[in-house]
């Protein structure tokens, strides 16, 4: 009977810790689309024109210039124009910088066919883990185009053309970050929220947005289960492990 329980428990544990692992690394970014080679927009335009059928894609390439009049990437002897008019998504990227960018490329026969962007990203990607809206609101070029996690309070919220637009004010100021979120939420104004994405130009492009809740552990999931209880079955668990 003993040898059956202790079996379980450890099976529980084993298993609890796969899972919470899993549920840490799964990452489901939709910034990520088709990837399209340089070359093959440059040899086959018509095929991924947006002209006049909706189509996003990803390219990824080097920076060969940025400035307010041309940004151009480049990919071996491949080079696409790339509509500057936000330069703010381009923030803190500088020529020789690796890239992606996700967006509608526009063919012109007749004059420059050019790649207008809704996301640019660092490439390869970077993650900066937990950042204080304060810091990115200070300092916006060391964190552009780059994966972040924030906590705030949820200062304002709406739905606009499909997504939920959402301030986000610092824990330790009155500084707010606007989000924009796709899905559906029940949060609402005074929650404090933690929310993951990427950041590009002032707004904050979450995948993940939820309620800030304490670390997870066994008392939340068994009521009762206290710190003493999970060192005698970690003690039992021991002792068996050397019998068997």
């Amino acid at each position: 009977m003993v040898h059956r329980l202790l079996t379980s428990l450890f099976a529980f544990f084993l298993s609890f810790g796969v899972l919470s692992g899993a549920a840490a690394s799964d990452l489901n970014t939709i910034f990520e689309l088709e990837l399209v080679p340089l070359s093959d927009i440059v040899e086959n335009p018509t095929v991924y024109d947006s002209t006049m059928a909706y189509r996003k894609v990803s390219v990824v390439g080097n920076i060969s210039a940025i400035d307010k009049h041309l940004i151009t990437i480049s990919q071996g002897s491949y080079e696409l124009k790339v509509d500057h008019t936000n330069l703010q998504q381009f923030t803190g990227f500088n020529v020789g910088d690796g890239v992606k960018l996700t967006g509608q490329f526009l063919y012109d026969p007749i004059g420059t066919s050019i790649f207008y962007p809704n996301y640019v990203l660092h490439y390869p990607i970077v993650e900066m883990g937990e950042v204080d809206i304060s810091a990115i609101i200070s300092n916006a070029s060391n964190y552009n185009g780059k994966y972040i996690t924030v906590t705030g309070n949820l200062t304002g919220i709406r739905s606009t053309m499909g997504a939920y637009v959402v301030d986000i004010s610092s824990l330790d100021t009155d500084q707010n970050l606007r989000v924009s979120y796709y899905g559906s939420t029940d949060l609402k104004v005074g929650d404090m929220v933690t929310v993951s994405g990427l950041l590009n130009g002032d707004v904050l492009y979450s995948e993940q947005m939820g309620k800030k809740r304490p670390p997870l552990s066994l008392s939340t999931l068994i009521p009762g289960f206290t710190g003493l209880w999970t060192m005698i079955i970690i003690g039992l668990l021991v002792i068996y492990m050397k019998h068997e």
